[in-house]
């Protein structure tokens, strides 16, 4: 297996734009990786929440990343894509699936599998099984911890968070890289704690309202970057001093927290249903073809022009 180096900074958790029909909506997507793709670290696509990949069978997900690849040419940051199914043998089909599309295809930058053990397995037995993913899967496989998605699943589980004594094991493998984490701060100490050994392996925020108040120093998985990229790279590069020209100009830190409570205030309104809203301002803007949407919600209409408002202020909707 390729050994890679986890990206560091901004990871866009890109919504799957859809065509009126339900297919993957390609000159959409182009267009969204385009305008996102120069601000980011990486991208994430079919994540279960803003991707909709929870509801994406795997030959959705193959269409996806074929699309994505040629959108990506001309800027091959690496993409992440999630790979998990509801049970181990389909979460294993759908990741040889998109390895046979990098196969044929290629692709100039980095791939990442993205995985949540939990949504299909219990914590017994994850390294053995990692082990054996490990060495037919071709990439290394980014890890997942989102104890309120595994909440929600109709089959509850015993444990909602990967324990941190199985992840100090699973960091032993090579091709186990990284994780994205959502959840109390006191677990992530822990999990730090666990990964000391990898003084590479990174920890990203699963949560944006996390990375905003206390950064970690691996980067954010944002869903708010669909709408506003620029702004989420200036606030990644200044916590994770990735700008080389940040002392430039005096009133850099009156602009960091200005972006910050516009990030916030962004972050208030989308949250309530943030895949169906989300599209629906792209959709606005042109940049989808419509904003179909595999999450049914209530009316939000407020919610949308409220948004397009705080865009407008700055800069970020076109007038």
């Amino acid at each position: 297996m390729q050994v890679l180096t986890a990206p560091r900074g901004l990871i866009v958790d890109i919504i799957t734009p859809f065509t009126k029909g339900g297919a993957i909506d390609g000159p959409g997507l182009r267009k969204l990786l385009t305008r996102v793709s120069p601000h980011a670290q990486a991208v994430f696509l079919a994540s279960p929440h803003t991707g909709e990949g929870k509801n994406l069978h795997t030959e959705q997900r193959v269409e996806l990343l074929e699309q994505a690849i040629p959108a990506m040419a001309q800027n091959p940051i690496p993409i992440l894509i999630w790979v998990s199914q509801d049970d181990e043998a389909e979460s294993r089909r759908t990741t040889i699936a998109l390895k046979g599309v990098i196969d044929k295809r290629g692709y100039m930058g980095d791939l990442f599998w993205i995985d949540t053990p939990l949504y299909y397995h219990s914590n017994r037995g994850l390294p053995g099984l990692y082990k054996a993913l490990c060495s037919v899967v071709g990439r290394p496989y980014i890890l997942h911890n989102d104890p309120e998605f595994i909440n929600g699943l109709a089959r509850p589980l015993k444990r909602n968070n990967i324990r941190t004594a199985v992840l100090k094991e699973l960091v032993s493998l090579e091709g186990i890289i990284g994780l994205i984490y959502s959840g109390a701060l006191d677990r992530v100490h822990n999990y730090h704690k666990a990964c000391r050994r990898r003084p590479k392996f990174k920890i990203y925020d699963g949560e944006e309202l996390h990375f905003l108040d206390h950064p970690s120093t691996s980067g954010v998985v944002s869903m708010g970057a669909n709408l506003a990229p620029k702004a989420w790279e200036k606030i990644t590069q200044s916590s994770l001093d990735l700008s080389a020209h940040k002392k430039d100009y005096p009133d850099h830190l009156q602009q960091i927290w200005e972006l910050g409570d516009y990030l916030r205030d962004m972050r208030d309104i989308y949250l309530q249903a943030p895949a169906p809203i989300l599209k629906e301002i792209l959709w606005d803007m042109g940049i989808i073809e419509t904003p179909v949407c595999t999450i049914q919600v209530e009316d939000i209409e407020e919610s949308k022009s409220r948004l397009k408002a705080l865009m407008m202020r700055f800069g970020d909707y076109p007038m």
